[in-house]
């Protein structure tokens, strides 16, 4: 099912923000949390989130499937390194009783 963008969003694609680019990284699995010099830079539940919006919407289809259990726990599993503890709740919330 495809739903649309809020308007900043909407807004955040079309300029390719710095967070539609972690989100669309998220989704193509093109992360590199070391490519910081002074911090590692891991995705965030917000990362989590907008990058599922995008997916609902049908802007970006990415190599991962964020409505799909098995996708989003092999995920988790090829790249725990990427991901703070908050992006980890957030890929399982919808899983969750």
């Amino acid at each position: 099912m495809t739903t649309l963008l809020n308007p900043q969003a909407m807004q955040r694609v079309l300029t390719h923000s710095e967070e539609y680019r972690r989100a669309v990284g998220l989704l193509n699995e093109d992360w590199d949390p070391d490519d910081q010099p002074i911090y590692r830079n891991v995705l965030e539940a917000a990362d989590v989130h907008f990058a599922r919006q995008l997916q609902m919407a049908g802007l970006i289809n990415g190599t991962t499937d964020l409505n799909d259990y098995r996708a989003v726990n092999q995920l988790i599993m090829r790249h725990d390194q990427w991901l703070s503890a908050g992006a980890r709740q957030a890929l399982l919330a919808p899983f969750q009783d």
